[in-house]
């Protein structure tokens, strides 16, 4: 399951949430990451090394977790939907 519906549909939290009641509603939700892997939210929770006490809102927790989520696991690196290349940003015009 992707990670917003994950917390949106599953977790059922009320915010703000503290790290805690997370852990506790949603630690055994599996996420699929995009590289086709799969992972909890526990196993997500438990790599912050400094939790906030708090989450005032599930893109607040969103967030966090998308921080935390190994390379790869979230999409192609450097992509950029306005229809450049990552090469196309250091070309000058004459």
């Amino acid at each position: 399951m992707e990670l917003t519906r994950a917390l949106n549909e599953l977790c059922d939290c009320e915010y703000p949430a503290s790290i805690e009641d997370i852990e506790t509603r949603c630690e055994n939700v599996k996420i699929e990451l995009q590289d086709g892997s799969e992972t909890t939210l526990g196993e997500m929770l438990d790599l912050l090394d400094d939790p906030p006490d708090t989450f005032n809102s599930s893109d607040d927790l969103y967030n966090t977790l998308m921080s935390l989520a190994p390379q790869g696991s979230v999409g192609r690196a450097n992509y950029d939907d306005r229809g450049t290349t990552h090469t196309d940003r250091n070309q000058q015009s004459f």
